[in-house]
C-alpha cells in the first residue's frame, strides 16, 4: 500500500495530477481562485524539479501572467486576493439597508470618508508582500516523506579503526573485556583465533564460563595445511577502535601463542558493512 504524502494531498486537493499535460495544468490554475492559484504555484515550483510536465507548465504560467519568477507571482496574487477580499467587503456594506432620511428632523450633510484601501494602501502592499514570502515558504518547504534529488546533503565525519604495520602484517587492538588484545588481521580467515592460555584468563574472571559460551567443537584448516580441532566459543563483546560488537565466535585452538591470534572475517564482517583500506593503515566503518 503506497504511504500518501503531504505532498500527494496538496496535489488531490487542488487537482495536480500526473497524467496532466503542461497546457492542462495552465487550465487548472486560470479556472482557480486567487488563493488556490498561490496554492498551486508553490506545488508547481516542487514538482518542476521531478516531472516535466510541471516545469514547462510553470514557464507558460509565468507568460500568461506576465511575470519572471514564483515570488513576484505570488506576491501578485496575495496582493490581488486581499484587494478582492477588500473590495467584496465594501459592496457588501454598500448594499446593506440605509436609515430613511426623512426620519431625521434635521438633514445632516453626507462626508465621503477615504476606502478603507486608499487610506491603509501603503500598509496593505507590504502586508501582501511579506504574506506572499512566508505562503511560498510553507507550500514549497517539502515532507518528511519527499526528500527531491536538489536536497543538500550534510557531509559526515570519517570513521575508522587504526590499523598497525609490522613485517608486512596488519595489526589491530582490541579490548575485551577491559583487556587490550592484538590481532594479526587475517582477510583469508574466516574465524578468529585465540589461545586456551588467553581463553582460560576469562574463564577465571567469570567473563567467560562454559555453560553459557561453549558452542562446540570444529576442525579448522590453518595457513599450514594442517587439519586442527578447536573449541568454538562467542565472545558476549568487543570493543574495537569507536566501535562495539556483541557475540563475537571465536576459535580456541591449542599450541598458538598469543602473538599468534588471527582476527577472521567473521569478526569483521560485524562492523556494519566495513571498507579494509590496507593502503592507509584504516578500516572504514559507518557511524
Amino acid at each position: 500500500m503506497k504511504n500518501i504524502t503531504n505532498l500527494d494531498f496538496k496535489r488531490q486537493r487542488v487537482g495536480l495530477t500526473k497524467e496532466l499535460s503542461a497546457f492542462a495544468i495552465v487550465g487548472v490554475y486560470k479556472t482557480a481562485t486567487m488563493k488556490t492559484k498561490i496554492e498551486i504555484i508553490g506545488l508547481v515550483e516542487v514538482l518542476k524539479h521531478t516531472e516535466k510536465n510541471y516545469s514547462d507548465a510553470l514557464g507558460l504560467i509565468f507568460k500568461l501572467e506576465k511575470i519572471a519568477d514564483s515570488s513576484k507571482l505570488i506576491s501578485k496574487l496575495s496582493k490581488n486576493h486581499l484587494e478582492a477580499k477588500i473590495l467584496s467587503d465594501i459592496e457588501r456594506l454598500a448594499l446593506a439597508p440605509k436609515p430613511d432620511p426623512k426620519a431625521n428632523k434635521k438633514e445632516v450633510p453626507s462626508i465621503i470618508a477615504p476606502t478603507y484601501y486608499k487610506k491603509h494602501k501603503t500598509t496593505i502592499v507590504m502586508a501582501s508582500g511579506f504574506i506572499a514570502v512566508l505562503l511560498l515558504f510553507f507550500i514549497i518547504k517539502p515532507s518528511k516523506t519527499y526528500n527531491p534529488d536538489i536536497t543538500a546533503v550534510k557531509a559526515k565525519q570519517e570513521i575508522f579503526i587504526k590499523l598497525t604495520s609490522r613485517n608486512g602484517h596488519k595489526f589491530i587492538n582490541t579490548k575485551i573485556n577491559g583487556v587490550l588484545t592484538t590481532f594479526m588481521l587475517d582477510t583469508g580467515a574466516s574465524t578468529t583465533m585465540v589461545s586456551e592460555s588467553y581463553l582460560k584468563s576469562h574463564t577465571n574472571t567469570g567473563f567467560l564460563n562454559r555453560r553459557q559460551h561453549f558452542l562446540g567443537n570444529t576442525y579448522y584448516n590453518i595457513a599450514n595445511g594442517k587439519r586442527v580441532g578447536a573449541e568454538v566459543w562467542q565472545l558476549p563483546s568487543m570493543i574495537i577502535g569507536p566501535k562495539t560488537i556483541y557475540n563475537v565466535e571465536i576459535a580456541v585452538i591449542s599450541g598458538i601463542e598469543d602473538e599468534d591470534f588471527l582476527l577472521g572475517m567473521s569478526t569483521i564482517n560485524k562492523l556494519e558493512d566495513p571498507t579494509i583500506d590496507l593502503n592507509n593503515n584504516k578500516i572504514l566503518v559507518k557511524q
